[in-house]
């Protein structure tokens, strides 16, 4: 699952019982006075923590997304290229509040 939050994704992978084998975020490569969520960082994340994962031969993967982020896209294309050949199934489960928008404030004087 990746979880995007407004100032960093995480990536948790587990298996079908929900046991947690491997939890990394973007912010363990973060540099003092860069910023997190350039393409670089993107590309250098998923290479260092996918590369071994990529090597097992019988190996799916079901990709779940959730939460938004302004660089939410450009994460889900890089991760899609790079895991093209072991890709099964990619669902997007960000929550949506269903009771409709909050109605503004009325302004008092």
């Amino acid at each position: 699952m990746v979880l995007f939050t407004q100032n960093n994704i995480f990536l948790t992978l587990t298996n079908f019982k929900g046991e947690v084998f491997l939890w990394k975020s973007i912010g363990n490569l973060k540099i003092k006075g860069v910023k997190k969520l350039t393409n670089s960082f993107f590309k250098n994340f998923i290479f260092i923590t996918l590369n071994e994962i990529k090597l097992k031969s019988n190996l799916r993967i079901h990709v779940k997304l959730k939460g938004y982020n302004k660089s939410k896209k450009l994460f889900t294309r890089i991760l899609l290229i790079f895991l093209q050949e072991i890709t099964y199934s990619l669902i997007d489960i960000a929550t949506e509040p269903m009771n409709g928008c909050k109605l503004k404030k009325k302004r008092r004087l």
